[in-house]
């Protein structure tokens, strides 16, 4: 609206500037055009493709005068040796806005890949109008690329910043006919993506992810466009390959010295296993490390992808007649796994456990959706190692899950008096969008009897408490590694504030946990083995426990996290500085 407002008033000072100089002018209308004004439609296709099966296609031709029957010459500009026929004119017939010319070509000569530069004008000026194009210019040719039909995409490049499953949804494949072993697949993340929503992918375009498989053991991927855009800029890849070519390496060398950049093709599934082997970008943010779980494959049509998958849920801590300590969990195996073992381990364990558990001498075996139990002697930080074997008995995955073990050791340490009751919100559990809010109304806030400043507080309608300190500037510590009772897809979560799970980084300064005006503002992530939620929790104090007994209400619960799982940061992104 700004620019119209623009020209009008220049225009009308123009005419004030003519009007004072007293001169006068005649108005006298353009001639109109005469003959047969004859054009090229301005929609014309900038690339017209071909195929082996036909031998000629058309070019419209339009006129405005539709009286009587015209032939128009056609002047045809393009290479010596074309292999095009362009006629010397196009036939109107009485009373025809439009005519075809009709071009042909043998399609025994027609080369997947080659297009030849055409330009057609009209041969006469005498036929043409200054209300329409005389020259139409465009390409000719046959694609190299020739689709294959629908196969499988399994994503791990957007989960370079989102805490998101690594989905397998279908996508089209195509076949390069020129030069064997180079594929693409259109529209990666485009509408069937399945975290795409309407609007969040450019749809005016395809965008392609090429897969260069000309040596079957030393496969990789280009640098290839999105077209998708979160709300904070365009996303694009490229493995490391294409970055080190970039800077001058050779092919030959990072297959010699860098093996893991690569990727392999076998039995129709093209897979990149090594984690952090590709590169991410979004827009001006430099690159970033993708790939992180070594997920990423595509199947073609026809072929799918072997279900190793496995998941744990976190189910409590059991103790026997002999007072033997457990912690209890159940599988959820892919239906290709063989055998599976389990072993609660540490991180100083950890290896050697997992080797002796490979040889047959630790773990014990589990099997699909079946409850099972592992002991523990003392209180501390724990693993659940899982193993899925294939038929080859070779380990096809493996998962890890933390648990936090308790062993009671009598009177507590802590001695914890009710104080407050107040009403709590979980922004997690909610349904924002649906105007629904997940509270627990008059829950108790108790005081450490030693410490003011310490507080403990039993959310989620479980037997889990949560601990928490007031600092002197009014911000709120959540200490890490505190079980939820909540079970995510990998485990039961655990919960810290955000400044003390991301060790107060910057890029989340924003989020900092605080009490004022009898309401804490609390920042949470509910975390376990890589998978985060950020929840903004609030708890407002409402009266003094003494004289209100806490009653628990409308406690709502999403049993799925995964449906709120998508689009959330996750901990330790590792950003690629490049030079």
């Amino acid at each position: 609206m700004k620019k119209i407002f623009k020209y009008s008033l220049m225009l009308l000072t123009a005419g004030l500037v003519l009007t004072s100089c007293g001169d006068t002018y005649e108005y006298s209308p353009a001639a109109a055009p005469a003959g047969a004004q004859v054009y090229f439609s301005n929609e014309g296709a900038s690339t017209i493709e071909l195929s082996k099966s036909a031998s000629s296609f058309n070019v419209t031709v339009l006129r405005a005068n539709t009286q009587g029957d015209l032939d128009v010459p056609v002047t045809a500009t393009m290479p010596d040796g074309s292999i095009y026929n362009v006629p010397a004119t196009v036939h109107f017939a009485d009373g025809e806005s439009s005519a075809n010319l009709v071009i042909t070509y043998n399609p025994d000569q027609l080369n997947y890949g080659d297009y030849t530069d055409i330009s057609l004008q009209i041969g006469d000026e005498n036929y043409t109008t200054p209300y329409g194009v005389s020259t139409y210019a465009f390409k000719a040719g046959a694609t190299a690329w020739v689709s294959m039909g629908n196969g499988l995409m399994r994503d791990d490049l957007f989960t370079t910043w989102y805490n998101i499953d690594n989905m397998t949804y279908e996508v089209e494949i195509e076949k390069n006919v020129v030069e064997e072993g180079l594929y693409r697949v259109v529209n990666p993340y485009g509408a069937t993506y399945p975290y795409n929503d309407p609007g969040d992918w450019d749809a005016s375009q395809n965008y392609y992810m090429v897969i260069d498989a000309t040596d079957p053991d030393y496969v990789w991927i280009p640098e290839f466009h999105t077209g998708t855009d979160w709300g904070k800029g365009e996303m694009w890849f490229l493995s490391f390959v294409q970055y080190y070519l970039d800077r001058g390496a050779s092919l030959a060398a990072l297959k010699s010295q860098n093996p893991e950049y690569f990727g392999t093709f076998e039995d129709g599934i093209f897979s990149f296993p090594e984690a952090n082997s590709m590169l991410a970008g979004r827009g001006e943010e430099g690159y970033w490390y993708s790939n992180p779980n070594g997920l990423l494959a595509v199947a073609l049509p026809g072929a799918r992808f072997s279900d190793y998958t496995i998941e744990y849920e976190y189910v409590g801590r059991f103790i026997d007649t002999d007072k033997q300590y457990y912690v209890e969990g159940v599988p959820t195996l892919g239906e290709d796994v063989i055998t599976a073992k389990a072993a609660l381990v540490t991180e100083e364990t950890y290896e050697a456990v997992r080797e002796q558990m490979i040889a047959g001498e630790a773990g014990i075996d589990i099997a699909n959706g079946e409850a099972f139990r592992l002991p523990f002697d003392e209180t501390g930080t724990y693993y659940v190692l899982i193993l899925a074997f294939n038929e080859e008995g070779e380990v096809a995955n493996e998962l890890t899950s933390k648990v936090n073990a308790v062993i009671e050791s009598g009177e507590p340490s802590i001695t914890w008096e009710p104080a407050y009751v107040g009403d709590y919100y979980y922004y997690l559990l909610s349904d924002p969008d649906a105007g629904e809010m997940a509270i627990d109304e008059d829950l108790v806030l108790s005081i450490d009897a030693d410490n003011s400043l310490h507080f403990q507080i039993a959310p989620w309608g479980n037997k889990q408490t949560l601990e928490l300190y007031l600092n002197e500037d009014g911000s709120v510590t959540v200490p890490a590694d505190q079980p939820s009772g909540i079970s995510g897809v990998k485990g039961e979560l655990f919960v810290a504030d955000v400044q003390t799970y991301t060790g107060g980084d910057e890029k989340y300064a924003k989020y900092v946990s605080t009490f004022a005006d009898s309401k804490f503002t609390l920042y949470l992530i509910y975390y376990n083995d890589g998978e985060s939620y950020l929840s903004a929790d609030t708890f407002t104090l409402t009266g003094n426990a003494e004289v209100k007994k806490a009653v628990r209400i409308n406690h709502k619960r999403i049993a799925d996290l995964k449906s709120v799982s998508n689009k959330l940061p996750k901990k330790n992104v590792k950003f690629f500085a490049a030079k």
